[in-house]
């Protein structure tokens, strides 16, 4: 007989917390958490003419392989706050031409230095740099470069700080 009670009271019990627990893994997503669907438009949108090879998602955290013109890049990105966390540079690709030997090893950065990213805007805009700014608009690191052109004309020019892609030229 006591046997039998405390069935009655364990079985239903032990329904309760397995019911509990499905209804917490299957049932209880977090609707702000990004859709893959969504981060592959964020990344398509940031980082124009890449192409997603992979994407994983661990807890909130998604990780991208994307390979642009300049190299394959592994980007995480939070999938609450929709900031990119890091990008990486894994693969540099090697430019046409030039030498025929194999690809020097080079030690890969993170993030384009100021000289590089100088470099890059006077590729676009020739003059004299008068300013450059690390800055952080919508989750994307860019630097901010002025050229002056000539003595009325000068250029702002917005970079990825990570790719190196213009993102906007403006004359001022």
């Amino acid at each position: 007989m006591k046997r039998k009670r405390v069935m009655l009271i364990f079985v239903p019990l032990l329904l309760l917390f397995v019911g509990a627990l499905c209804w917490l893994s299957f049932f209880n997503q977090d609707p702000s958490l990004a859709s893959e669907a969504e981060v592959t438009e964020l990344i398509q949108t940031q980082y124009e003419g890449s192409t997603i090879q992979s994407l994983t998602r661990q807890g909130t955290v998604y990780t991208v392989m994307i390979d642009h013109r300049l190299g394959i890049y592994e980007l995480m990105l939070d999938g609450e706050t929709r900031d990119v966390l890091s990008l990486q540079l894994i693969t540099l690709h090697e430019e046409k031409g030039g030498d025929e030997e194999g690809p020097e090893e080079e030690p890969v950065s993170t993030m384009l230095t100021e000289e590089q990213a100088i470099a890059i805007a006077q590729q676009e805009v020739e003059g004299k740099v008068d300013d450059i700014e690390l800055e952080e608009e919508n989750g994307l690191h860019v630097y901010e470069i002025e050229i002056e052109v000539d003595d009325d004309t000068e250029a702002t020019i917005v970079m990825n700080a990570y790719t190196g892609q213009i993102l906007s030229v403006t004359w001022d």
